[in-house]
């Protein structure tokens, strides 16, 4: 297993998290200088308190009483995502909507046969973008409430919505639980090709309940690819991808990379590969990082995972993770037409295209009105700050008098 520059408690929290649980690898990474509140503080930022836990009772290492409490409440949120999941699959067959769910309860099942081990934070849900809204009318009427956007969506803003960005976030104001609706698989139009929502589907049980998900190949695929976008700056998501592919054989690895080919996105996959082998130490192809394209993927993602910033959340570092962003777009794909699609990504604010909803065919005018509100913003908070130092200074100078 590479260490890269991390932590101690990185490199153990990594051994934890490879599957299946290998006790014998989480004690050899156990050292007497292990800070077990930084090891806690990891788990979260990475959201993998179950493997946390269960990693160390399979080493018989003591377990901060901390992790434990944050596991179980993992459980109780995991079960009320599940039984949420199971309500929504059912209201939307009845309605005869097409539907996925991604990672959640589905991925658990799949990859732990168990709801205990990975976090399910929210359910993801995918519909054809003709479905959107009659699904979301079925969720609002079912008691969920969209918080993002934070704007109303009447058809005009649905339809920009649609047209720019991947999904909407909608909660359960009663029980808090939260659905992210989505209509594409990737942020950037033609990075990825989307599922036949009528064929390429699987049933999962969990428990009592059937939920829709991806095919095998599909769903690897996917996960791939949404790592790679995120720069794979959470263990949870590399778990879960290691976890299945742990159970493949060399054929069926080359079939995977032959479907991600096919697909476009073989960098992808080849970076959610190697990273699994540098992470888990998991068997892969030799020539997973002889691209240097996807070796200078896996250092981005080596910089947002671990390292001296390996306890920064996104929201601590904001602009990091925006340019991490930026670069991993560039270096996935090269095709023209996905480059500029990427470009549109990064210069055109979605909340902008919302407070103007245009037709379709007006919607070019976003690279010229989205930059304008920017500098219309900065300007104004120039000018407040201006208005304001210029308000308090006569305070100032009867202080300093």
């Amino acid at each position: 297993m590479s260490g890269g520059g991390a932590s101690v408690e990185f490199l153990l929290l990594a051994a934890c998290c490879r599957w299946p649980t290998d006790a014998t690898a989480i004690r050899a990474a156990d050292q007497t200088a292990i800070d077990w509140r930084r090891f806690v503080k990891l788990a979260r930022r990475h959201r993998v308190q179950g493997f946390a836990r269960i990693g160390l009772e399979a080493a018989a290492i003591a377990v901060p009483p901390g992790l434990v409490a944050a596991h179980r409440r993992q459980i109780a949120r995991n079960l009320l995502l599940l039984d949420e999941a199971a309500r929504i699959a059912t209201m939307l067959a009845d309605a005869d909507i097409p539907t996925a769910f991604l990672k959640g309860a589905t991925l658990a099942e799949l990859a732990y046969g168990d709801q205990a081990v990975k976090q399910t934070l929210d359910n993801d849900l995918l519909v054809d973008p003709g479905h959107v809204a009659a699904t979301i009318e079925l969720l609002e009427s079912s008691g969920y409430r969209i918080t993002d956007p934070a704007v109303p969506l009447d058809r005009k803003r649905l339809s920009v919505l649609i047209d720019m960005v991947k999904e909407c976030t909608l909660v359960r104001p009663g029980n808090k639980a939260m659905l992210d609706l989505h209509w594409r698989t990737a942020s950037v139009k033609g990075l990825l090709a989307e599922p036949d929502l009528t064929r390429d589907l699987r049933i999962v049980t969990v428990g009592n309940h059937r939920l829709p998900t991806l095919g095998d190949e599909a769903m690897m695929v996917y996960l791939a690819v949404h790592g790679a976008r995120h720069g794979w700056s959470r263990l949870k998501w590399l778990a879960d991808f290691n976890a299945l592919l742990a159970a493949r054989d060399e054929a069926a690895v080359a079939a995977l990379r032959a479907r991600a080919k096919r697909d476009g996105v073989m960098r992808a996959m080849d970076l959610a590969l190697l990273q699994a082998n540098r992470l888990f130490g998991t068997s892969v192809p030799d020539d997973v990082g002889r691209s240097r394209r996807v070796r200078w993927l896996a250092a981005l993602s080596d910089a947002l995972m671990r390292g001296p910033d390996e306890l920064a959340e996104q929201h601590m570092v904001p602009r990091r993770y925006m340019a991490a962003g930026h670069v991993s777009a560039l270096l996935l794909k090269s095709s023209p037409a996905y480059l500029v699609n990427a470009a549109w990504s990064s210069w055109v604010s979605t909340a902008d295209a919302l407070a103007l909803p245009l037709p379709p065919a007006a919607r070019s005018l976003y690279l010229l009105t989205s930059p304008a509100a920017r500098i219309a913003r900065a300007t104004r908070r120039i000018v407040d700050r201006g208005f304001s130092r210029t308000a308090r200074s006569p305070m100032r100078a009867r202080q300093e008098n």
